[in-house]
Order: C-alpha cells, then structure tokens, then sequence
C-alpha cells in the first residue's frame, strides 16, 4: 500500500473520531441539567431544585463535528478509491510482466544456434574470383 494511501487512511480514522466525540460533547452540552441546592443546618434547612435548559449550547459543537464526520467519510471515499487503482496498476504490471515472459520465451525457442569461428593467424580466408 502507498504511503498516501495509509496517510489517508489514518486521517480519515482521526477526522470520524473526532466528529463523534464533538457530536457527542454538544448532545451533552445541549441537553437539560438539573442542580440541587442546600441552604441551612440543623433544624432549619431549605432545598431548591432547578433544571437549566439551554439547547443552543451545544450546537456549534453539533455542526463542527458533523463537518468533520463528513470530511472522514469523504477521506474514506479517497482511500478506496487510491487502492482500488493501485490494484489495477498491480494487475497491468503482473500482464505486462508475464507478456515480456512469453516474448522471451517465444524469442528463445526461435533463436538459431549460431557458432562463430575465428580465423587463424596463417590461414587465409577464401576468396572466390569471378
């Protein structure tokens, strides 16, 4: 696998990590809190218990984290799509390497035996006169 492709791949991991737990942190921010509160001791004690709701709070959390989410699974995307053509370069190279393989071997068996023979230093050559 190309380094581009595991780079890719680990940001597109980070990218949906992080988008859920920021979707996840402006759920929590948003929804309803309830506080309790003691005044007094003894004989005389008071007791309040209020709800604070404020929905708006964790929205800006909500939108970021779905930006991210949606760029992590616009990454995976790119990862699939780089190793799915690395796979097909793969395979052009394995057909073109077992082409080569079959010339070589076709050139191989068609070549003729040829023996070179070297003159001597005393003998001449034949020469024919026509």
């Amino acid at each position: 696998m190309k380094k581009s492709a595991v780079i890719v791949l680990i940001l597109s991991i980070l990218f949906l990590v992080f988008g859920a737990g920021l979707v996840i942190y402006g759920i929590s921010a948003g929804a309803p809190h309830s506080y309790v509160y003691h005044s007094g001791a003894g004989f005389i004690s008071y007791a309040a218990r209020y709800t604070v709701s404020s929905p708006a709070a964790g929205t800006g959390y909500i939108s970021i984290g779905h930006l991210f989410f949606d760029a992590g699974l616009v990454l995976m995307v790119i990862f699939v799509i780089l190793t799915h053509y690395e796979k097909k370069d793969g395979e052009l190279k394995k057909r073109e390497r077992r082409a080569s393989e079959a010339e070589a071997r076709k050139a191989k068996a068609e070549a003729v035996d040829v023996t070179v023979h070297e003159e001597g230093e005393g003998e001449k050559p034949e020469t024919h006169n026509v």
